[in-house]
């Protein structure tokens, strides 16, 4: 009796449905647009703890990477870093890019990140356009941890190193090319900015100085550009010693101490001269 009423009756569910659609299009278009006009649609961060601690979804505002998230800076920021990582590789370091640990360990590298960076945008089809790498800390409060830290690299290790493993790089600056290689090889349009580790209580600040030296000098050496966090940002070993104003353990940064790195990393990427504007990887 009532069936010519049903096609209305859906009717009234299609019209709010379609109102829905264009609505969520129009939400999905604007978030696009915004990734889409950010200065680096894609960071991908490869570090330790200073940058672990942020989060992977950059959401702890202890961490650096929550202030450059909030910026807008980036479209898309990929978090690779892990707590108690290292640049150094040692004798015992395997290429294990699905090996997690937040604990210093062999295999708890940056080579490793970088690793699992290049499987994770070959499986996706993305490249970062700015590689920021945020390590030392572990390096110089762990020194005797790695054998052959400030040893001058080996014959042949100061040329390309990308079909090395990393157990045949074991300073710190074999180690440094060795990630600097392997990425340029394989993001040879991306741009690798590096940062070297803040000055904290648990060591002095001349070997958080001896750590940055050979990350700024190695960097240089392969074309890329270093923000000595460790002496441009005022947060210093003397200071977190005598009271945790920047900190919240004397290493770790509070929410005061990460705004102000925060602020630091981003007045410089926003400073960087070639930004690589496309949106093909989004």
């Amino acid at each position: 009796m009532f069936d010519h009423c049903k096609p209305y009756k859906y009717n009234i569910y299609r019209i709010p449905c379609a109102v829905l659609s264009v609505l969520l299009g129009i939400i999905y278009m604007s978030a696009y647009a915004e990734r889409a006009s950010a200065v680096f649609p894609r960071i991908a961060l490869l570090g330790d703890s200073m940058t672990w601690i942020g989060g992977d979804s950059c959401q702890n505002d202890t961490g650096w990477s929550h202030y450059l998230k909030n910026s807008g800076v980036a479209g898309y920021i990929d978090v690779y870093a892990r707590s108690g990582a290292t640049w150094t590789n040692t004798r015992s370091t395997c290429r294990n890019p699905i090996h997690y640990s937040e604990i210093l360990h062999d295999d708890n590298v940056i080579f490793n990140q970088a690793i699992r960076l290049i499987e994770n945008s070959d499986a996706t089809r993305t490249v970062p356009d700015l590689i920021i790498l945020f390590a030392g800390a572990n390096d110089a409060w762990f020194a005797d941890k790695r054998p052959g830290i400030f040893d001058s690299p080996a014959t042949g290790q100061t040329e390309n190193l990308t079909n090395r493993k990393p157990d045949q790089a074991t300073s710190l600056e074999g180690s440094i090319r060795l990630v600097c290689d392997i990425l340029h090889d394989r993001f040879p349009d991306s741009t690798l900015l590096f940062v070297t580790p803040l000055q904290m209580s648990k060591t002095d600040a001349e070997t958080i100085f001896k750590v940055s030296d050979i990350i700024e000098k190695t960097a240089s050496e392969t074309g890329w550009i270093t923000l000595r966090a460790d002496k441009e940002t005022g947060i210093t070993h003397l200071q977190e010693m005598k009271l945790l104003k920047y900190t919240y353990d004397g290493v770790h940064t509070n929410p005061a101490g990460a705004k102000i790195l925060g602020e630091f990393i981003l007045g410089k990427i926003l400073s960087l001269n070639t930004p690589h504007q496309t949106t093909d990887n989004l």
